[in-house]
């Protein structure tokens, strides 16, 4: 079984909303060595990326050779066209998506802990809407294990929730500050009960910290979204530091992470799955990768951390 454990569910899409994840795209595109038409990926965005019926994410799951997707929405309370009852009916849709999918989608709510209606939002989700836990986006400028956040992790820690948080750097208008890893820290302690996936793994330029807290907290996790940047520019660099990575957080803490559909504006999710399936047999000969651990990213460890062993058995 192979899932992905990032991808961004969007209702609808305009070319203003896309226009600032289309801007980061084509940086990351020029950093690679790649000549991208900004105005194609905007068009292609726009037209693409609105889904709110999940049959897209479906199509683009059978053609990458996908069982199973966790899907997430973003919430940013600076945004103030963005109320939370626009915010709430975007994840009461992303509920009935995983209804019309049975088997195929997990969703994660969008909730900034900023809204004082934060914690009553990720009640009605998690207990009403059938989501399966809550996304953080903490670079949109709060500390995910600070107060405001805690009454949010408290409902998610009584219903047994996924979070899933953004870590590692981003251009300006993200604080990064805040999308370091050690700003998770706390959570394992004071909340248990919470798998915490850690987007990025603080990035494949800063994923150390992230490595020293995900080697000594069990409930501590982190996805490869955006590492196929790095395979894509340097093969050998992203085996070498994926396998450090794995000799220090332990082989059972890395998930595979697409952070599609914008991340694919780039390349197909099958060219993503395939810098990891290749491993074994492409990596450097001085750095070896096993089948088992292949498997482990590729979806052994996310149906572990999503508890997927018995509900989806048959996916």
């Amino acid at each position: 079984m192979f899932i992905d454990s990032h991808y961004h569910f969007m209702t609808g899409m305009n070319e203003k909303a896309a226009a600032g994840m289309v801007g980061m795209i084509v940086h990351e595109a020029r950093k690679m060595g790649m000549n991208p038409d900004y105005e194609t990926m905007l068009k292609t965005a726009v037209q693409t990326w609105g889904d709110p019926l999940g049959d897209r994410l479906i199509d683009k799951m059978d053609e990458g050779g996908i069982d199973v997707t966790v899907a997430v929405n973003v919430d940013d309370f600076n945004i103030k066209q963005l109320t939370w009852e626009k915010m709430q009916a975007q994840n009461r849709i992303l509920g009935e998506a995983v209804q019309r999918h049975p088997g195929r989608i997990i969703s994660l709510a969008g909730i900034d802990p900023r809204r004082s209606e934060a914690a009553d939002m990720a009640r009605v989700c998690l207990e009403e809407y059938g989501l399966r836990g809550i996304k953080y986006h903490p670079d949109h400028g709060f500390d995910p294990g600070g107060p405001e956040s805690y009454k949010v992790l408290e409902v998610l820690a009584k219903n047994k929730g996924i979070l899933l948080c953004h870590t590692s750097p981003l251009m300006p208008k993200g604080r990064c500050k805040f999308a370091d890893p050690m700003m998770l820290s706390d959570i394992a302690v004071d909340f248990p009960e919470i798998k915490v996936i850690a987007a990025h793994m603080g990035g494949y330029i800063n994923w150390r910290p992230w490595a020293s807290l995900a080697a000594f907290q069990s409930t501590m996790y982190g996805d490869t979204a955006v590492w196929d940047t790095l395979a894509f520019k340097n093969y050998k660099l992203f085996c070498r530091e994926l396998r450090e990575a794995i000799d220090l957080a332990g082989p059972t803490k890395i998930l595979f992470g697409s952070d599609a559909p914008v991340q694919t504006l780039l390349y197909p999710l099958r060219t993503m799955v395939q810098f990891i399936q290749d491993l074994p047999k492409k990596a450097p000969t001085d750095i070896h990768f096993t089948e088992e651990e292949v498997e482990l990213i590729l979806g052994g460890n996310a149906r572990s951390v999503l508890g997927l062993a018995d509900a989806f058995s048959n996916a």
